[in-house]
């Protein structure tokens, strides 16, 4: 598994790391698991880092993704941080992810920092 899902505090989040290069099977796998480990410890903050990810997922698979979500029921008062590379590349990737959660209703927002990323929780506790 090219990812970790684990519970963290200061805030209460979820806090989902990826890693190397993640296929789309594995990506459609992580979130999975991730709606399922909210949904079972009930915390609205996630902070997910992609700073170690090699290969991100695919425009289809990140739409997949979006319309995963709201099929499985996660929970809309979800608010997300995304932690990417300082590179346009990473960027301009990720940044269709933000806009498309948002037109759904998803608070997401992405960072390069994460003590910036850690405060923007915090600040929807």
């Amino acid at each position: 598994m090219p990812y970790t899902l684990n519970l963290a505090d200061d805030p209460e989040r979820i806090e989902m790391v990826y890693y190397g290069t993640v296929s789309a099977e594995e990506y459609k796998n992580a979130l999975v698991e991730f709606v399922i480990f909210q949904k079972e410890h009930r915390r609205l903050l996630v902070l997910t880092d992609l700073t170690d990810m090699v290969v991100t997922p695919s425009i289809l698979n990140v739409y997949d993704a979006i319309n995963m979500f709201e099929n499985m029921g996660i929970h809309r008062n979800t608010s997300e941080a995304l932690i990417i590379p300082a590179n346009k590349f990473a960027v301009e990737n990720v940044k269709f992810y933000e806009n498309a959660c948002q037109n759904r209703g998803f608070n997401v927002r992405l960072f390069t920092d994460r003590d910036e990323a850690l405060k923007w929780l915090a600040s929807n506790v």
